[in-house]
């Protein structure tokens, strides 16, 4: 077992990921992935091109144009806040991974795992170092 493994005399913390993700998670993960695709896109433009001809047809009452607001401000919500569970999932996995690169490398600073804590300023300072490190 590499240094840093999180666990002095066993195995490393992540041989306990067993558990299924959640139903919500699995769902999210799906529906972002499906909403990315191209046949979401054709999905998207049939379903304008039917609510037109509703529209259309019904001569564009007043329920129509509620129920196209009401819609689109609902779905935009909803995807609004599945793609931003999955985003954060998604960044919780790649900061872990990192943090664990950084602790199995005996030349890399542990404080390095801190910096999604820092200040503005603090990651200006760092990156100004890092760019004058390159450079010279």
């Amino acid at each position: 077992m590499g240094q840093g493994s999180g666990n002095e005399g066993g195995e490393h913390v992540a041989h306990d990921l067993d558990r299924e993700p959640r139903r919500f998670t699995i769902a999210a993960q799906h529906i972002t992935i499906w909403a990315g695709s191209a046949s979401a896109a054709v999905e998207a433009v049939l379903a304008l091109v039917a609510w037109i001809a509703i529209g259309v047809v019904t001569d564009f009452p007043k329920w129509w144009e509620v129920g196209a607001t009401v819609s689109l401000s609902f779905v935009t919500l909803l995807m609004l806040i599945l793609i931003q569970h999955t985003q954060n999932h998604d960044d919780r996995a790649v900061q872990l991974k990192l943090d664990e690169l950084i602790r199995a490398n005996p030349n890399a600073a542990n404080e390095m795992m801190r910096l999604e804590d820092a200040s503005h300023e603090d990651l200006e300072r760092i990156r100004r170092a890092f760019d004058n490190e390159a450079t010279g």
